[in-house]
């Protein structure tokens, strides 16, 4: 039987007969250039999804992204210089810095604070297919942009929403990985990779530390596959990279005035809360990895769309088997192509396990599906086994194919048997997955009416405070920082919990300024326990002047005593 794969002898590559018998009849320019141009037209098609997206206010903000926009403000006004994220300890701002220039010049507007993610996107789009052609093969780095270009609402939440922390690290860890790889393969010519390498390990870890699985596949990797190259001055340059990315967390945890990081991250992250196991596999698994591939409706995933779960770790475990083989087998040129790919099956099996370990998974599986987003940078490893699947099946194909005299006769054994069945089950699995895809991109696009209307409800709300000159008003954690942004901060508010006690105010100095204000508005969602509790009785001190409903929120004009500091 023929050989159904053969080595590519540019970085220890592994091809299928199929795509080296095509690469053979193609000119050998087109064949190089080709699939950069088809990779190019998807890669646009999914930014111009995205753009089209964004106009529409679609996804809706969140008060996350309100908070990121306040900071941009603060930023771009020369008031604040933060960190972290606002109200927390953890999560670097570099984000609102990128968006604070343009929330200057072009407003307060949603899809103004969403143009860095989408720019960030297209880096993505590029880090990817670099990587997924240094690794694999060029077309199969385009299936993976055709895969990348779709983009259902849990995807496209974590990909353009601004409020920084998924789209940015995600593009991060792939540049990350991208230069893991590159050092692996050719570590004597990439003296200055070390330096951005060691930079994108630090801003990871100053930014989001969800991503830190891939750091820790990074490090073991480089350290591995590159050992014998690593000099002082190598070494040197990847930890002044990694010190100067991670500088504003070591600065600020070097202060006393502030608590550990680490210790509050720690203390929030769940994984000593109690949460049955099958609860947690059942929310990671079965909801969390179809929500985060792009396989699931707005906020829903329906049982005939869980199927990814089981697939996913079917393919995850076929993947690692195979670059196991691979580097037992392979000659020390191509083990550091298959030491890269293990690299990446292990950052997808790290993240996926720490977010099980997390009770997260099991209280509240389908927001914290975000978790997983990082895991998008290992699709071409988890997708791989289904690509050389479908190129046997082309391999074995084109073996039959006439040699000038006729169809050549072939005894079909039992394992050819089988073999055709595995690359049928790849074709059909792979058309699957195009399917899903293609089904929660529409589920996204047909509820685009009802994202539309909360837009028209927040823009409605805000014209009606501004026409009744209230600036200072109360309301829920997810209504606060959304008003505040979207007005440029002539309504500043102070967030209360459902029974209209002092919430959680990631921004403090609006609580004083509320306070201090004679007229305020209660701003709360209808149907609510905050709109029931202030029917039977408002807060001590505060008298209701008249009720309305506005865009679905219960509004109360009061008056109150002010507060003076």
């Amino acid at each position: 039987m023929a050989k159904l794969v053969e080595k590519d002898k540019l970085g220890g590559r592994v091809r299928t007969t199929g795509e080296a018998t095509a690469e053979s009849a193609a000119s050998p320019r087109l064949g190089k250039t080709l699939p950069g141009y088809v990779a190019a037209a998807v890669g646009l098609a999914g930014v111009l999804y995205r753009a089209i997206l964004m106009a529409l206010d679609v996804p809706p903000a969140n008060s996350d992204e309100g908070t990121a926009g306040l900071a941009a403000l603060h930023i771009g006004e020369g008031r604040h210089w933060p960190t972290f994220f606002y109200g927390q300890d953890y999560m670097g701002t570099f984000y609102s810095y990128l968006a604070a220039p343009l929330a200057q010049v072009l407003g307060t507007h949603w899809w103004v604070l969403r143009l860095p993610a989408l720019a960030i996107y297209a880096v993505f789009l590029l880090l990817v297919f670099r990587l997924t052609r240094t690794l694999y093969t060029p077309w199969f780095a385009v299936f993976i942009m055709a895969v990348l270009a779709f983009g259902s609402d849990r995807v496209v939440k974590d990909q353009i929403i601004g409020a920084g922390g998924y789209s940015d690290v995600a593009t991060a860890t792939a540049g990350l990985m991208l230069a893991s790889a590159l050092l692996a393969l050719q570590p004597e010519k990439r003296n200055m990779t070390f330096a951005v390498w060691g930079l994108l390990a630090g801003y990871i870890v100053w930014t989001h530390w969800l991503a830190l699985p891939y750091v820790a596949a990074a490090v073991l990797l480089v350290a591995w596959m590159s050992r014998s190259e690593l000099t002082i001055r190598r070494v040197s340059l990847a930890v002044s990279g990694f010190l100067l990315g991670a500088a504003p967390l070591i600065w600020f945890n070097l202060r006393s005035d502030h608590p550990n990081s680490f210790s509050v991250l720690l203390s929030i992250s769940g994984a000593t809360e109690s949460a049955a196991w099958p609860d947690r596999l059942h929310g990671a698994v079965l909801l969390g990895l179809p929500l985060s591939s792009g396989m699931c409706a707005p906020s829903h995933c329906a049982t005939w769309q869980m199927w990814w779960g089981p697939a996913y770790l079917i393919l995850m475990v076929v993947a690692a088997v195979i670059a196991v083989v691979a580097i037992r087998r392979a000659d020390p040129g191509e083990r550091h192509v298959h030491a890269s790919r293990l690299a990446l099956v292990a950052g997808a099996a790290m993240t996926l396990a720490a977010y099980i370990a997390s009770s997260s998974s099991a209280t509240t599986p389908i927001e914290s599906a975000r978790y997983l987003h990082y895991g998008m940078v290992s699709l071409p490893a988890i997708l791989w086994p289904l690509w050389t699947g479908m190129g046997s099946l082309v391999g074995r194909a084109g073996a039959n194919i006439s040699n000038g005299r006729g169809v050549r006769q072939r005894r079909v054994t039992g394992a050819g048997r089988r073999g055709v069945v595995l690359a049928v089950g790849c074709v059909a699995l792979t058309c699957a997955v195009f399917a899903g895809l293609l089904v929660a991109t529409g589920q996204l696009i047909a509820h685009r009416s009802h994202y539309a209307a909360k837009a028209d409800d927040e823009q409605q709300l805000l014209d009606q405070l501004r026409a009744d000159g209230i600036a200072h008003i109360y309301s829920e954690y997810w209504t606060c920082n959304r008003l505040a942004y979207r007005s440029g901060e002539q309504v500043r508010c102070a967030v209360l919990d459902e029974n209209l006690a002092p919430g959680f105010d990631r921004y403090r100095p609006y609580r004083d300024q509320v306070r201090q204000s004679e007229q305020v508005a209660y701003v709360l969602p209808g149907s609510s326990a905050m709109a029931d509790n202030m029917a039977r009785s408002a807060p001590q001190g505060v008298d209701v002047v008249s009720v309305r409903e506005i865009a679905g929120y219960q509004v109360y004009l009061c008056r109150q005593k002010p507060e003076r500091n």
